[in-house]
């Protein structure tokens, strides 16, 4: 008897609570598509989530995939840097 099991990784990440307003300049394509991300990667096994792998908040190029680990306090920062920008 032969039983097929697929294993991998998969990618959970939704947009940050509280900032969904917040866009930043990318460092890499200079375009205004850097938003923050929660990040959530689990290994799957059968396709369903069983171990995490990896969790924080980051800031990621909705154009060029760019992305960088980041917190609260820094994206608090930015928001109080330009206050005009976030309303």
């Amino acid at each position: 008897m032969f039983f097929f099991f697929v294993c991998g990784t998969q990618d959970f990440s939704s947009n940050l609570k509280g900032y969904e307003n917040l866009r930043v300049v990318c460092p890499r394509c200079h375009n205004n598509a850097v938003i923050p991300r929660k990040r959530r990667q689990f290994f799957t096994f059968c396709f369903i989530p069983v171990i995490p792998i990896s969790w924080g908040e980051e800031l990621r190029c909705t154009i060029c995939g760019y992305y960088q680990d980041t917190n609260k306090e820094q994206l608090n920062g930015m928001i109080h840097q330009h206050p005009q920008q976030w309303k």
